[in-house]
C-alpha cells in the first residue's frame, strides 16, 4: 500500500572511509544554517495547486472512471480497507516523540542513525555491515517518518478515489502534526540524519531520509479541492518546504553523490527530491538549471554501462534492491520531466530508442522475470520481493508507450502481485489507448 515504501529505512551505507571523507559540513556550519532558516524571508506564495507532479491527474481520472473493471475494483477495495485502518488509528508519532535529543539540543530537529553501522568494542559506531539493520533506528525517527508519510499518501489516494472527507480529514491532521503544528513540528533540516554516533553528529547521504517528502507533496496536490485542506495550510507547507530547499541548496551541490569514481543512487533520488521541493514551492526554473539539478544524460552516463549494467549498485551486499531502488529513481524523475507543462531539458533527451540509455537497465529486470541469468548485473535475493518489480514497469510502460514492460507488469500481476498505490495511478497501456480512441 506504499508507493514509496523502499524508501521507509533503506539508506545507502558508504564504506567507513568514504563517509568521514563525505563529511565536509562542520558544526559551525551547521549553526548557521539554522539561523538562516529561521531568519530567511519566503517568497509571497500564491493558493495555486500544481500538482501532483509524478502522478498524471488524467490517468487518476481514467481509473476511476473505470473503477468497475475488475482489477480496478480489486485495487479500490484494498486502498480503502487500508485506509480505513489509517484513519481510525490514534498512535501515529510526531519528531518530538522521540527520548533521544538530537545534538542540536532542539527536539524538533529530525534525527535517524545510519542503518548498516554498529558500535565497536569502545562503544563508536564503526563498524559497516552493509545489508544488515542496527535495530536502533527504531529509537529515532525514520520509522515515524517513514509511517506518517505513507498513511498522508494512502489516505490521500482514497480521498481522490472515493471523496470521502474522512480520509482527507486524516490526511490533513498528519501534515499538519508533522510539518505545522507548533507543539509537534519538525525544523526544515536534516542536519542529524543517519548519524554515527561517537564519530559525527549527522552524514550527508542523511539526505536519502528526504525521500518520504516526495509522498507528502504529491498527497497535497491530491487532496487540494478537500474541504480539509485550506488555503492556509496550502501557503504554510509551501513555506515550510522552502526553507528546507534553501536547506538543502546551501548544503548539497547538484554532482553530490555523483563524481567520475562515484555515482549512485543517492545522487538519483537527490534529483526527484529537489524537482518535487522545487515545483512545489513556485521554482519551477530551478528544474533546468544543471547547478541545481544535473542534466539525466549525465547521472545516467555515469550510473549506467551501455549493456545496461549499474556498477555503483551491483557492488552492494543488497544489490537486487539497489539496482530496483536506483531505477525507481529513474522512473520517478522521468514521470516528473514528462508531465511538465512547460520547456523541460530532460524529457526530449529520454525520446530517443534506448530512452536516454534506461532501457538496457529495463530490460535486464524484464528478461530477468522471463528466467534469464542476472549474473554480473546483480546478485539474486531470496528474500527480495519480485512484486516491488510493478513499481517500475507500469511507470515504465507509460514513460514510453512499451507493450514489452506493460506485459512484464502483467505478468508479476498475474502471479497475485498487488499494490493499490501503483495499479490504480499508472492505468494499463489498453486502458489508456481505449480512452485515446475515444476522444
Amino acid at each position: 500500500m506504499q508507493q514509496y515504501q523502499t524508501f521507509e529505512f533503506i539508506a545507502l551505507s558508504m564504506n567507513y572511509r568514504a563517509k568521514i571523507i563525505l563529511l565536509w559540513v562542520p558544526i559551525i556550519f551547521l549553526s548557521l544554517s539554522a539561523c538562516s532558516e529561521k531568519q530567511e524571508s519566503v517568497p509571497d506564495f500564491s493558493v495555486a495547486n500544481t500538482g501532483p507532479y509524478i502522478l498524471n491527474v488524467s490517468h487518476l481520472d481514467l481509473v476511476k472512471s473505470n473503477l468497475d473493471d475488475p482489477l480496478m475494483q480489486q485495487e479500490y477495495n484494498r486502498l480503502i480497507e487500508g485506509a480505513d485502518m489509517l484513519a481510525a488509528r490514534n498512535d501515529f508519532q510526531f519528531v518530538t516523540d522521540k527520548t533521544h535529543i538530537p545534538p542540536s539540543g532542539d527536539i524538533h530537529d529530525y534525527m535517524s542513525i545510519a542503518r548498516y553501522l554498529w558500535p565497536d568494542g569502545s562503544g563508536v559506531y564503526t563498524i559497516n555491515r552493509d545489508g544488515i539493520t542496527n535495530p536502533e533506528i527504531y529509537n529515532y525517527d525514520r520509522p515515524k517518518l517513514a509511517d506518517v508519510t505513507s498513511a498522508i499518501y494512502t489516505l490521500s489516494l482514497a480521498w481522490y478515489f472515493s471523496d470521502n472527507e474522512l480520509y482527507a480529514r486524516k490526511a490533513s491532521e498528519l501534515i499538519h502534526g508533522w510539518f505545522l503544528d507548533e507543539a509537534t513540528r519538525m525544523n526544515p533540516n536534516m542536519n542529524h540524519a543517519q548519524v554515527a554516533k561517537g564519530v559525527n553528529t549527522g552524514e550527508l547521504q542523511g539526505i536519502v531520509d528526504a525521500n518520504d517528502f516526495i509522498q507528502v507533496i504529491e498527497a497535497v496536490g491530491l487532496i487540494y479541492d478537500s474541504a480539509y485542506w485550506t488555503h492556509s495550510s496550502h501557503i504554510r507547507l509551501k513555506e515550510w518546504f522552502y526553507h528546507f530547499s534553501r536547506w538543502y541548496v546551501r548544503r548539497y551541490n547538484a554532482d553530490a553523490f555523483c563524481s567520475d569514481t562515484w555515482c549512485n543512487n543517492v545522487s538519483t533520488w537527490m534529483d526527484v527530491q529537489r524537482a518535487s521541493i522545487f515545483l512545489f514551492t513556485e521554482q519551477e526554473d530551478l528544474l533546468n538549471s544543471a547547478s541545481h539539478i544535473l542534466p539525466i544524460q549525465t547521472k545516467i552516463a555515469k550510473q549506467i554501462a551501455f549493456d545496461g549494467t549499474q556498477s555503483f549498485e551491483r557492488q552492494r551486499n543488497l544489490s537486487q534492491h539497489y539496482v530496483y531502488f536506483n531505477l525507481r529513481a529513474f522512473m520517478n524523475i522521468a514521470l516528473i520531466r514528462k508531465n511538465r507543462t512547460g520547456n523541460d531539458r530532460d524529457w526530449p533527451y529520454l525520446q530517443n530508442s534506448e530512452y536516454g540509455g534506461l532501457k538496457p537497465a529495463l530490460d535486464i529486470i524484464a528478461n530477468y522475470l522471463g528466467g534469464a541469468d542476472v549474473a554480473g548485473f546483480f546478485v539474486v535475493n531470496p528474500e527480495f520481493n519480485t512484486c516491488r518489480y510493478v513499481e517500475i514497469f507500469r511507470p515504465a510502460a507509460i514513460l514510453f508507450d512499451s507493450p514489452v514492460y506493460d506485459q512484464a507488469a502483467r505478468s508479476l500481476i498475474d502471479q497475485g502481485c498487488s499494490d493499490p498505490d501503483i495499479l490504480l495511478t499508472f492505468p494499463p497501456l489498453l486502458m489508456l489507448q481505449e480512452q485515446f480512441e475515444t476522444n
